[in-house]
């Protein structure tokens, strides 16, 4: 998803409904979220070497939970204010037209 390889599909992805109404942040929401998704992987595997094992499996579920949320909730307001964004440009644009 962070290379913009994967069209919109029924299957997998950033699946809301600002990113299946508009191809364009459907590609950049996606590449956004898999960023983010990549970067809490990164995350995880660290704490998985560095925290001792007792605390290793609450800390990383937990870790993960809360990242997921975070992500899931920032990409989608960020995906929902470029919908609004590009359609507020388009309008502007046929105006002037």
């Amino acid at each position: 998803m962070m290379l913009r390889w994967i069209p919109q599909n029924q299957f997998f992805g950033f699946r809301i409904p600002s990113t299946l109404r508009d191809e364009s942040v459907w590609y950049d929401a996606n590449a956004l979220s898999g960023r983010h998704f990549f970067a809490l992987g990164l995350l995880l595997v660290m704490l998985g070497f560095v925290l001792p094992v007792s605390l290793r499996f609450q800390t990383v579920r937990m870790v993960a939970l809360v990242g997921c949320v975070c992500i899931i909730a920032v990409d989608w307001r960020t995906a929902n204010r470029w919908e609004r964004q590009r359609n507020a440009g388009r309008e502007r644009f046929e105006t002037d037209h």
